[in-house]
């Protein structure tokens, strides 16, 4: 840590001291001045008692006896991540407020590099170091710190904070609990994935085509960006999302096709009928492989696709004509810059966008409390507090007039000059409290509102399903790598596509596909059935 951070800590902390010592004092004289009272009204006798003594009205009026305030407790928190510029400003602006509500809770907020973060909080737990809250997840080891009771269940203190709950839509805490019940306070602000291509509104219009809708109009529109406009490359994305693109550029996993995720990567899909398989047996799919082949051949795939890493810059240097987009209100805030250079339009288009959009409402971040924890109430107390607007405020945008300025109820401006951005996803995601920033791209917002409300998704037979790869934990390692050495590729196009799809299915069939397969079904069943 930094000499900044250890001299706010030790501010801090003296501060404490100092708050404690106060109310020791105040504590004392108010003991005294009720002895004293006491000895008064003995040896007055009656006259103490009379109703027209002036001190006696004074003295019916006040307790008998006050419990002096207990100072606050200092919640331990650890988030992956760099610490927030003017972080320090901020966290005194939070705990003065939340000491002044009688939370009776302060926040001592520390971060950790991301490379050394699930280690060090597995160490923790392990260890029972005291501490209160860190950020888990689906993708890191909350299935383990759950098995292993390093976690505590909080339904009950969820039960007791009124503004928690309605912060977060209903479907979002039904979806996210683990064996029935909630683990980890659900962090996210969006219900739903929309996927989908953000391209150049101004090079569609220029070559007067029409908004694009699906798959086969947005083919046309990226051969004629490669025919007339030299300079640019019609489709980019970094290289590590290569495997999307299997499902992307698919015309037919829409509507009643779509395939639906059931908490197994891209291997396995399932349909509305809750019929499971794996991935090379969606519909389409052999021929999207074709298509993306195609495209790699014609120059229309970014040529070192694969090796991508800065896709997102060369879009904002309008040098890339369309870009893959998910409508979760984080993604398109990356290439609001593009509309930087001179004559750049941008537009988002959803392939068959009146399909039913499912969703199963999981969310990847949970805010969790570990067993070593004594202070899970006051945790609770905090998110609820947290979750009434002006809280949730001051923390995610900082101190209003110097970091950030409100645009109606749910924008807001930067103040020129702040570079302040506190990580939402560890504690302050809440998805009827988010405000989107004053420069969203139009489009984006649209479908970010649209995302935001759970009304617009159908639940996913699949929503709640979480398979156990116990019985085939094997089996499953073996097909983990084919992401990366197979699908990849083929999304990058570089794979002949006949080649490709060979290799996918024999890799399946080695690594025991028939074996994972009527598992995963037979579990899926016993899922439906309650048992």
């Amino acid at each position: 840590m930094n000499q900044r951070g250890k001299t706010w800590q030790q501010n801090s902390a003296i501060r404490r001291k100092g708050s404690a010592a106060l109310l020791s004092v105040m504590a004392f004289m108010l003991v005294f001045a009720t002895a004293c009272s006491s000895e008064n009204n003995e040896s007055s006798g009656s006259t103490a008692a009379s109703s027209d003594s002036p001190s006696s009205s004074a003295s019916a009026s006040a307790p008998a006896s006050e419990k002096p305030a207990e100072p606050p407790v200092e919640l331990k928190a650890f988030f992956p991540g760099d610490k927030p510029t003017d972080f320090e400003t901020v966290m005194d602006a939070v705990n003065k407020k939340l000491v002044a509500d009688g939370i009776g809770a302060t926040l001592n907020i520390q971060f950790i590099g991301w490379n050394d973060y699930g280690n060090t909080t597995t160490l923790k737990t392990s260890a029972g170091e005291e501490f209160d809250m860190f950020l888990d997840a689906p993708w890191l080891h909350i299935s383990q710190m759950i098995s292993s009771n390093a976690i505590i269940p909080l339904d009950d203190l969820v039960a007791k904070a009124p503004e928690l709950q309605s912060s977060i839509p209903q479907p979002m805490w039904d979806s996210n609990k683990f064996g029935g019940k909630i683990y980890g306070i659900p962090l996210g602000i969006s219900q739903g994935i929309i996927g989908g291509f953000l391209i150049r509104k101004d090079l569609r219009e220029k070559y007067g085509l029409p908004p694009i809708t699906n798959v086969d109009e947005l083919e046309t529109f990226l051969y004629k960006v490669k025919e007339k406009e030299k300079g640019i490359v019609p489709f980019a994305t970094d290289g590590r999302y290569a495997d999307g693109l299997v499902g992307l550029f698919n015309s037919k996993t829409n509507g009643d096709n779509q395939a639906l995720t059931m908490g197994m990567d891209v291997f396995y899909n399932g349909d509305k009928n809750g019929n499971i398989y794996p991935i090379y047996e969606r519909p389409g799919f052999e021929e999207t492989l074709k298509k993306l082949n195609r495209f790699f051949k014609d120059g229309i795939l970014e040529k070192n696709l694969a090796q991508q890493e800065n896709s997102t810059a060369l879009f904002n240097q309008g040098k890339v004509a369309s870009i893959p987009y998910s409508g979760d209100g984080v993604e398109g805030l990356k290439f609001a810059d593009a509309l930087k250079v001179s004559g750049v339009q941008l537009e988002v288009a959803i392939m068959n966008e009146n399909q039913t959009h499912y969703s199963d409402f999981k969310q990847w971040n949970f805010l969790c409390v570990p067993s070593a924890s004594k202070h899970a109430d006051k945790v609770i107390a905090v998110m609820n507090w947290l979750s009434i607007r002006e809280n949730h405020d001051l923390l995610e945008y900082g101190i209003e007039g110097k970091h950030w300025t409100p645009i109606g109820d749910d924008q807001y401006k930067v103040v020129e000059g702040s570079q302040y951005s506190f990580p939402g996803y560890v504690l302050t995601w809440r998805p009827n409290l988010v405000r989107t920033p004053d420069n969203m791209i139009p489009d984006d917002l649209k479908w970010f509102k649209f995302t935001r409300d759970s009304n617009n998704f159908q639940l996913s037979p699949f929503a709640g399903f979480t398979p156990n790869t116990d019985a085939f934990k094997t089996e499953y390692a073996q097909i983990s790598p084919i992401k990366d050495e197979v699908l990849k590729p083929l999304g990058a196009g570089v794979l002949n596509a006949d080649k490709g799809l060979n290799e996918l299915k024999d890799r399946f069939k080695k690594a025991g596909n028939d074996k994972i397969l009527p598992e995963l079904q037979k579990q899926f069943a016993d899922f439906k059935a309650g048992k």
